[in-house]
């Protein structure tokens, strides 16, 4: 008998093995729910190194990306921005789409841990800048945002004075805009180094 004409067959007790982990079974049955996904737009660019002016896109230019619908999330509205730069590479390679909902339609502030896009007034043209970062905020208010880079030039943390509510002469004006609640890498590069 030659490879290709062989055939095998199960015993009764092996076939009914079988049967039980992917019919009977709690655990094969959880293994195997939907996942439901949605489309999201990807409108425009954010820096993960230095601030840089925060442009989004013309509309003709976003683009749509499927994603995992998060039922802690559902229904509030998402967008995604693309990552530029190297000071979050650890988490967000460059290139990478972070998946983010305005802290003003969550109803809620920032919280040690959370990734987000913050947003500065430039004193020099009064645009806005943006870059993503990791939040930590110290028992007396204070707001550090951290890089998460292999990078030694991106390491140095923004450190935001705390809010008191109101603005002083020559503190840029920052504020946390949105959590990052996904990201998505459409094309994963490999490393060998």
């Amino acid at each position: 008998m030659n490879d290709e004409t062989a055939t095998h067959s199960l015993s009764a007790t092996t076939e009914a093995k079988i049967s039980a982990a992917y019919n009977g079974a709690p655990a094969a049955k959880a293994l195997l729910s939907p996942i439901h996904t949605t489309q999201i737009e990807v409108r425009g660019d954010v820096q993960a190194g230095v601030w840089r002016e925060a442009i989004e896109w013309p509309a003709v230019d976003w683009y749509a990306i499927t994603v995992p619908i998060d039922t802690a999330y559902q229904g509030f509205h998402r967008y995604g921005l693309k990552v530029c730069g190297q000071s979050m590479n650890k988490v967000f390679p460059e290139g990478s789409v972070v998946v983010v909902i305005n802290f003003g339609d969550l109803g809620r502030l920032p919280k040690t841990g959370d990734f987000v896009v913050a947003v500065q007034r430039c004193s020099k043209t009064d645009q806005y800048e943006a870059t993503v970062k990791a939040v930590q905020i110290r028992d007396d208010g204070t707001v550090i945002l951290w890089p998460q880079s292999w990078d030694p030039a991106f390491q140095t943390p923004v450190v935001l004075p705390p809010q008191n509510g109101g603005d002083s002469a020559g503190t840029p004006d920052v504020m946390i805009q949105a959590l990052v609640v996904g990201s998505y890498q459409p094309n994963p590069k490999a490393s060998f180094s």
